[in-house]
């Protein structure tokens, strides 16, 4: 497979033309100025190439591959009955962002360069987040809309790990607007944890990335919510099936903006009645909500102040009654002693109660001191918490009281863990462009966390005798009084007696540690010929809990070649600090060292047309010392890795009309536990996944899309590697089975899917009502998850039970219809 990528990226390369491609592209905006309302279907005219093209529904248009020089474009719309005329400067490997406002007043109009394209850095794409939420199947849902492009997660329909080129996803990092997120989706991959509804772009760091990014991260997840708006106020209201949303959007003055987003799903409130009227008990069945708060504002003409705010949480409580089996666990009349119990009274009650979230908050100040010195300052604080407790029936006595009455009585164990992680960081980073060919940026980076958790446990066993020796009796009597919370002794229908003994094990545990993170990095980009861009870089992180200083080394070289594509190369270092339970905790080990992965990109991107690009990629990973468990010193850095993928993305844009893709990925992967061990598949090895998007609009009012997606199976990999939760000590999605892996695998079996959407707008009383309707799974596949449990031997109470080995198969999503609807205005 590498082989056979590699001969087509030579292709490519050796294609015959006799200059080299000096051009650059402009995307620019047509608003109506009476009104501030963006303008569909308005005519972009550019009158030294004579092309034209339509703004969409958004009324965006766009241009590429345009020799660099001046250009006049004249835009006209049935709106307004002058057309407007404006000047404008493309420059070679630059795309030009401007707004251009219509009205019959002005024959000339001032462009507005909002900005340009950052430099080319392999492994980065940018995606936009008004199609990602359109796509079928992911339920209005921009992350879920990742999964669609290369070695980006594996298809599935219930979990929603982000595997990034075999990365696992405690090593990703998420931002939202340069603010640490605490982990993608709600529930471990039902929806995302932020509105799709705000987020403009993504820019995804697959690997291969510059000094810019520091430690624990292998690929990272910028995301970019919108600062501005053209209307006074605009909101958006989402009903469906699964969950409400509300978006409300306005600008301060004339430069200024304000947002406001929430979501909350609504399984709770419908069925938590409905189960509480039957069972007698208030439940709090799972539910998920969270927010978005963001403002930003101009400083003067050179600086702008952003300040965000979110949060997300995933809630349930539970609690049933349930009864005791030795003692009669059927809800009906049943017999202690020859007597019998009334089915009416009140037996042992079971809860369970999960709690998992975080918030964020931001202080952002981004500095164009000069037009070639800017600086963008960031004061973030993130706060991730869990919880969880649980309590159930240990044993359970029924009695009479004096009055005659039946009483019932009930010991419980319970267990509980509570985790609060607050983190607060200071982040800047600075671009100096000290000459047209050199732009010279450095950063740092330094972090406080004061994390602390909990751990409480009572589990109460009892011992059952006979009391054999009548002449025993008086002694057992006196010590029963001396001990009467441990010790009952009960008289039996024929006359003997009987002790019972009970011991509790407890569990008390508090862990607090101060984690300390300093990091900084210089990076350089030089650009010695048209064709030639270099970056070089390196990187420095500092952890207190390792007390070590990693050295990062990280470049890339990027060459446009005679045919016009971009053909890059990258390498470097990456590392990854322990987690912390393996450092701190009393099976630990404090000489752990952080892991080191090395990064070896080679990436080909080419331009067919204006509408559609071409981009193909090889990667290796190699990963050294990975901390894995050691029978003498319960952790050491032995483990190894490699992972090796090839990747094809073909994407076509008709602007207002038509956006799809095609994708492609292959993945190998294997480790080895130690050096004695030899390498084995490791997680999705031998991976084939291809994602097929279109979506096409009949009208600006009426669109409809498709997406197909396969994946030739998986191996075989841990429980743990597939169900994941958010750790707040480690910032990161961590296993939650981990100590279920050598009874428990799991592996996704062949699996291919066909999503339907079909979407119209109306209006309705002046707003801009919406309807969707997404059928999943169109040709109802029979997709499957499989289980393995290994033979076993386990101790229960003394006794070895032996498990053999047995598959299940457990069934994913039929074929279901799901709608919903949005109003505007």
């Amino acid at each position: 497979m590498k082989s056979q990528l590699i001969i087509v990226l030579l292709a490519f390369i050796t294609m015959p033309l006799s200059v080299l491609a000096q051009t650059g592209d402009i995307q620019g905006t047509v608003y109506q100025r009476s009104t501030g309302k963006s303008l569909v279907e308005a005519d972009v005219h550019i009158l030294e190439t004579d092309q034209h093209q339509k703004t969409d529904e958004n009324g965006v248009f766009q241009f590429t591959e345009l020799p660099e020089g001046t250009y006049t474009f004249v835009v006209t719309h049935p709106v307004e009955t002058a057309p407007t005329r404006v000047s404008v400067d493309i420059s070679s490997g630059d795309t030009t962002e401007i707004k251009i406002h219509l009205g019959a007043a002005f024959k000339l109009e001032k462009v507005v360069v909002e900005g340009k394209r950052l430099p080319p850095t392999v492994s980065r794409t940018e995606i936009r987040g008004s199609e990602l939420l359109r796509i079928p199947g992911t339920f209005n849902d921009t992350l879920k809309g990742l999964m669609t492009l290369p070695s980006i997660g594996i298809p599935n329909d219930y979990f929603g790990a982000l595997y990034i080129r075999g990365s696992e996803p405690g090593s990703n990092l998420y931002y939202l607007n340069r603010t640490p997120l605490g982990y993608p989706f709600h529930w471990g991959g039902l929806l995302s944890t932020i509105s799709s509804e705000t987020i403009e772009t993504i820019d995804i760091y697959a690997g291969g990335y510059g000094a810019e990014f520091g430690l624990d991260s292998q690929a990272v997840l910028d995301i970019h919510a919108r600062d501005s708006i053209e209307e006074r106020l605009d909101g958006k209201f989402n009903l469906n099936i699964l969950y409400s949303e509300g978006l409300l959007e306005g600008k301060i003055g004339d430069k200024g903006y304000i947002s406001a987003s929430g979501r909350r799903s609504y399984l709770d409130l419908i069925a938590g009645p409905i189960l509480e009227a039957q069972t007698g008990q208030a439940q709090q069945l799972p539910y998920f909500s969270d927010y978005q708060l963001k403002c930003a504002y101009p400083i003067g003409e050179k600086h702008r102040l952003t300040v965000n705010a979110f949060a997300a949480t995933d809630h349930f409580r539970i609690e049933e009654e349930v009864g005791i089996e030795e003692e009669g666990s059927e809800f009906e009349e049943f017999e202690i002693e020859g007597e019998t119990v009334p089915e009416d009274i009140e037996r042992a009650r079971a809860s369970v109660l999960f709690k998992n979230g975080f918030d964020g908050q931001g202080v952002h100040l981004r500095s164009d001191f000069t037009e070639n010195l800017t600086s963008h300052l960031s004061l973030t604080r993130s706060f991730n918490f869990l919880t969880i407790a649980f309590e159930a029936p240990v044993r359970e006595r029924f009695s009479r009281n004096p009055d005659g009455k039946w009483v019932h009585s009930a010991d419980y164990g319970h267990y509980d863990v509570k985790i609060n992680v607050p983190v607060y960081m200071l982040r800047e980073d600075i671009s100096y462009q000290f000459t047209p060919k050199f732009q010279f940026e450095p950063g740092f980076l330094l972090s406080f966390s004061p994390a602390n958790s909990s751990e409480d446990g009572r589990f109460p066993e009892y011992e059952t005798r006979e009391v054999e020796d009548p002449a025993e009796l008086p002694e057992i009597l006196e010590y029963a009084q001396e001990n009467e919370d441990s010790v009952t002794v009960a008289r039996r229908s024929d006359g003997t007696h009987e002790i019972t003994e009970r011991t509790v094990e407890e569990i008390h545990d508090e862990f607090g540690h101060d984690f300390y993170r300093t990091e900084g990095y210089v990076q350089g980009r030089y650009d010695p010929l048209s064709f030639l861009s270099v970056a070089l870089g390196v990187r420095l992180d500092y952890l207190n809990v390792t007390e070590q200083v990693s050295i990062q080394p990280r470049g890339s070289v990027s060459f446009i070649l005679p045919n016009g594509s971009n053909l890059r190369f990258a390498y470097g270092h990456y590392e990854q600090s322990p987690q912390p339970s393996r450092l701190l905790s009393e099976n630990g080990n404090r000489a752990l060292e952080s892991s080191l992965t090395r990064h070896y990109i080679m990436e080909l991107e080419h331009e067919l047309s204006s509408r559609t690009e071409l981009k193909l990629a090889t990667y290796y990973k190699d990963a050294q010392k990975l901390v894995t468990p050691d029978e003498v010193s319960n952790y050491l850095n032995q483990g190894a890795a490699s992972v090796a993928g090839a990747e094809v993305f073909l994407r076509h844009r008709i602007p207002d009309r038509f956006f799809g893709w095609i994708s492609y990925a292959y993945t190998h992967a294997e480790r080895r536990e130690n050096p004695n061990a030899t390498y084995q598949p490791y997680l999705f090895d031998n991976t084939h996944i291809v994602s097929v998007v279109a979506n096409y609009n009949f009208t600006p009012k009426f669109e409809i899309g498709a997406k197909w997606q396969y994946l030739s199976g998986t191996s075989e990999a841990p429980i743990s590697s597939i169900v994941l939760i958010q750790d707040p000590v480690t910032r990161g999605l961590n296993p939650l089975l981990a100590s279920a892996d050598e009874q428990l695998s799991t592996e996704l079996a062949p699996y291919h899917k066909l999503d339907l959407r079909v979407s119209y707008k109306w209006n309705i009383w002046g707003l801009q009502a919406g309807g969707f309707l997404d059928v999943l799974n169109v040709y109802n596949r029979e997709n499957k998850i499989r289980f393995i449990f290994e033979e076993a031997t386990l101790d229960v109470q003394g006794q070895e039970v032996g498990i053999e080995r047995e598959v299940f198969d457990a069934p994913q999503l039929p074929r279901i219809i799901y709608f919903g609807l949005t109003i505007e205005f």
